[in-house]
């Protein structure tokens, strides 16, 4: 039998004992509830009316012996309000007036209460004019002055009409004493009877009990006692249940679960908790900021670091980033980098981000990679803001450095390139051959001298953001066609083959278009340099969404793996390469493009050639 039908038939004899026992005494009561009824109609609420009257009367006279004794405002205020009290109770007696004598005692206190009244409001407007007894020099205080008025004039009638108000509440009292007294016989009929009745259910509701504590409360107690002892930590606890009811059933599920638990602590998964509370921890004690986005691009955790910034994690928790970031460039990255799932970085001068930490501002570059399970699906992004304001100070004082120095050497550069010169066209029946070799070579380095301070200069500037491009609409077949054409004799005069491919339905850019020719023709010099006779050197672009790709691809001997990611730092010589550059072309190329908003990257192979590629914004139709 299951404890759903065990319920069931004990509950339905119990239910019948019940409607029979309470059919009986509903009578009873019906009868009961009409004494009583009279009772509370006739005396039960003069009883409560006089009660709150002597309380508030008793409150009144307080208030009034504070008020004399000086505390006046807070006692009036006390006294106002349960004189209020008093009135309303003193109307509800005045309309319930049931027994002999009641009506005297009613019209006693009104005017007991009226001469109180008019006595207590007396002692009070004393209080406003000066007595002479309350002077310095009398001797006696303001307090005592009070105390003796209160108990010569105003203690008497409190007495009185305290008294007034016991008569009230003893004659209605009297009155219920009287007519319980008649009820109580009747009820005590009532009671014996009901009184067998109920002592036979009880009987057999104990008995019942007893069954269903050994049936039913036993093994809950087990299974209680087992969830205890698990939520504390025990994960060996069982439930020792043998019935084969709802509750067994229930008890075999529960060690079943806890045995899962037990395998579950012991397998990777604690594991993996452990791991995830190492790595809130690391995050927590990085110095640079760090905000982590779900895969819809709200805000799931900020370090201390990034709160100093940005506000409190609680606040910010669950927020779209473009809410939480104070530039826009945190909520461009964010988004692109969980669209494209790849890492997005800014290098340059443009991708910088000056936010303000503690009323200081400071530089952050920008980072921000994808987060993926271990299946690929895409769980997030992690955005890091490192701080690179020491680099920043650092680059401020070399480029000023830079450009000082190449500012002071052009004067004597340029006069040396003067003195040459003149050496070389007016003597020139007066040298040997030698020595037309060495000043010939002496004008070259001078040159190659003259184009690396420009190129220092250049770059000084535009790291200094001195030299911020003027964007305007241009057409991308122009562009390549004016600088990459300007190079094909010097291209073809060393054997190379030369190709264009722009084609005529590409959208204009935005670009400062002195500036973007000067890339190209920094490509294409560069590939010139590293191509051998008989190779080839192609400049494309194409359309990639909101931007078009100009490429320079050569075939030439390619760059080594290891040197590819510092290709574009100042200085940067590929050891082995052709001499008859400074390696300031690539560093200038690419902050000039990432000032246009694009990036440069480079794929090469050693042997088979290298490819720049870099991008553009489409113009706004």
């Amino acid at each position: 039998m299951t404890i759903r039908t065990k319920l069931f038939l004990g509950y339905l004899a119990f239910t019948a004992a019940l409607l029979l026992l309470g059919g009986w005494s509903a009578l009873r009561l019906h009868e009961m509830g009409g004494v009583s009824r009279r009772i509370i109609s006739d005396n039960y609420d003069s009883v409560v009316a006089a009660q709150e009257m002597r309380e508030s009367l008793e409150r009144q006279n307080d208030s009034a012996l504070f008020a004399l004794l000086g505390q006046r405002e807070e006692a009036l205020q006390r006294l106002l309000t349960h004189r209020t009290r008093f009135d309303a109770s003193l109307r509800s007696a005045a309309n319930n007036i049931t027994e002999p004598g009641e009506r005297e005692i009613v019209e006693a206190i009104h005017r007991d209460r009226d001469a109180y009244y008019q006595q207590v409001d007396v002692l009070l407007a004393g209080l406003r004019t000066p007595r002479a007894g309350s002077s310095e020099g009398s001797g006696m205080s303001a307090a005592a002055v009070g105390r003796q008025e209160y108990f010569e004039r105003l203690d008497p009638l409190f007495n009185r009409l305290r008294g007034d108000c016991n008569n009230l509440l003893q004659i209605n009292q009297k009155a219920m004493v009287a007519k319980s007294e008649a009820a109580a016989g009747a009820a005590q009929r009532w009671f014996l009877a009901t009184l067998v009745v109920a002592g036979s259910l009880v009987v057999a509701g104990i008995i019942f009990a007893v069954f269903l504590a050994n049936r039913i409360v036993r093994p809950l107690s087990e299974l209680t006692e087992a969830t205890a002892r698990i939520g504390a930590g025990d994960l060996d606890a069982k439930a020792d249940v043998k019935t084969r009811d709802e509750v067994g059933i229930l008890a075999a599920g529960f060690n079943t679960m806890a045995e899962r638990i037990r395998l579950l602590r012991r397998s990777d998964m604690g594991k993996l908790v452990v791991a995830q509370q190492t790595t809130e921890a690391a995050i927590d004690s990085l110095y640079d900021p760090v905000i982590i986005t779900d895969a819809e691009g709200a805000v799931t955790k900020l370090n201390p670091a990034a709160e100093e910034i940005f506000g409190s994690e609680a606040r910010n928790a669950g927020k779209h980033i473009e809410e939480v970031a104070r530039d826009s460039r945190i909520a461009v990255a964010v988004s692109e980098a969980l669209r494209s799932q790849r890492p997005v970085a800014g290098e340059g001068a443009a991708s910088v981000l000056p936010l303000a930490v503690d009323g200081l501002e400071r530089a952050f570059r920008l980072r921000t990679t994808p987060m993926r399970d271990e299946e690929g699906r895409l769980l997030g992004a992690v955005t890091l803001l490192d701080d690179i304001t020491h680099l920043r100070e650092i680059d401020r004082v070399k480029s000023e450095f830079i450009a000082t120095a190449s500012h002071e050497l052009r004067t004597p550069l340029t006069s040396v390139q003067m003195s040459v010169h003149l050496l070389l066209e007016g003597a020139a029946g007066g040298l040997a051959d030698k020595q037309r070799a060495m000043l010939q070579a002496c004008r070259e380095d001078c040159e190659r001298l003259e184009k690396l301070m420009r190129d220092l200069l250049d770059l000084s500037r535009i790291e200094a953001g001195k030299s911020v491009p003027q964007l305007s609409p241009v057409r991308v077949g122009d562009l390549i066609a004016v600088s990459a054409e300007s190079l094909r004799p010097q291209v073809e005069a060393k054997g190379i083959a030369f190709g264009i491919e722009a084609p005529a339905e590409l959208p204009s850019v935005l670009a400062d278009r002195p500036q973007i020719e000067r890339v190209i023709m920094n490509l294409v010099s560069n590939a010139v340099r590293h191509t051998e006779s008989g190779g080839s050197i192609r400049v494309q672009a194409m359309r990639r969404d909101g931007h078009v790709a100009v490429s320079v691809t050569d075939t030439g001997r390619g760059i080594p793996a290891e040197y590819l990611p510092r290709i574009f730092e100042t200085f940067a010589q590929v050891p082995g390469g052709p001499s008859g550059g400074a390696g300031l072309g690539l560093a200038i190329s690419k902050r000039i493009v990432e000032a246009h908003g694009g990036q440069i990257v480079v794929k090469s192979v050693v042997g088979r050639g290298t490819t720049f590629t870099f991008t553009l914004r489409v113009a706004d139709s």
